[in-house]
């Protein structure tokens, strides 16, 4: 039985990895530098450092699955060198020492953020251009470094859309559901740009398929469900009340952002304008996958 070896494997979606393997009788073996990792794996307390030795983490046969990284965008940009090398330069060296050791796969879980789509087109793995801000930038540049490595194991890239799903995400959307409800009865809310979402379980699913697909090879893939979402459809989901999408109070709010739009958090505020949407038809054709979670109802707490 080829071995699963999750670096990151406390983290969100590196956790809900490492316990949804072994629900499925795999063998695990989670690397992260907590002392102790999810129940039913072995674990192995690593910390990611440039001067460590890599090549003790694998053996050959192993499928590995990069699951760590900083993604914080406000965390990045305070530490654009730790982004960098853990967004980037971190997961090509754990590919060389994987590759040496005879691992068999190595899948990269990059972000849709790595390209900045052009506005208001539905985006696949080749739509927009590399992003600027340091997290985008830094998961583009793994990337095309690990694109460019010559190695014998098949490599693949996933790149999801904003994860939902876990228990601590449902129990934000539950406090959330009350002050929604409120809100949507007594006011309108800001009109904003849509959003592609994937669920954790969907996006779960994506890895272990891309993972054991023995004719993938270099590939990107984004792992994304149909539907697309803006605030009114959220707070409208998550509330069970109709919501009022206003333009004029979204203009209003935002109007003394505008001049200051070179300041990171002026920034932010203003993507709240635009619309980022994601297609998985390459994934979907590919693999036998489909995206089955809707965050519609997930936010009404059905799944």
């Amino acid at each position: 039985m080829a071995r699963w070896v999750v670096i990151g494997g406390t983290g969100t979606i590196g956790g809900a990895l490492c316990r949804h393997l072994v629900s499925a009788g795999q063998q695990v073996l989670s690397v992260s530098r907590a002392p102790r990792g999810p129940e039913g794996c072995e674990h192995f307390s690593f910390a990611l450092l440039p001067e460590n030795d890599l090549s003790e983490l694998f053996r050959a046969g192993d499928q590995v699955v990069y699951a760590a990284g900083l993604a914080g965008r406000g965390d990045c940009e305070r530490n654009p060198q730790l982004a960098r090398w853990l967004n980037s330069d971190c997961p090509v060296a754990l590919l060389r020492a994987a590759d040496s050791a005879g691992a068999e796969s190595f899948v990269y879980l990059s972000s849709v953020k790595a390209l900045r789509p052009p506005a208001g087109v539905l985006a696949n793995e080749d739509s927009g251009i590399p992003a600027a801000d340091v997290y985008g930038r830094s998961k583009w540049l793994g990337e095309r470094q690990l694109l460019a490595e010559p190695v014998r194991c098949r490599l693949n890239l996933i790149r999801p859309a904003s994860v939902y799903g876990g228990d601590s995400a449902a129990a934000r959307a539950q406090r959330w559901r009350g002050l929604l409800r409120t809100w949507a009865r007594l006011a309108p809310l800001p009109a904003s740009g849509c959003r592609s979402f994937v669920s954790l379980s969907d996006l779960l699913a994506a890895i272990a398929l891309v993972a054991e697909a023995a004719d993938c090879n270099r590939e990107i893939f984004i792992a994304a469900e149909p539907r697309f979402y803006d605030l009114a459809a959220i707070a409208s989901a998550a509330s069970g009340a109709r919501t009022r999408a206003c333009s004029w109070l979204t203009r209003l709010l935002l109007a003394p952002v505008r001049p200051l739009r070179r300041l990171p958090i002026a920034h932010k505020l203003l993507e709240l304008e635009q619309s980022e949407l994601y297609s998985a038809a390459r994934l979907r054709s590919t693999l036998p996958w489909r995206a089955e979670g809707r965050y519609s109802e997930f936010l009404r707490g059905v799944s």
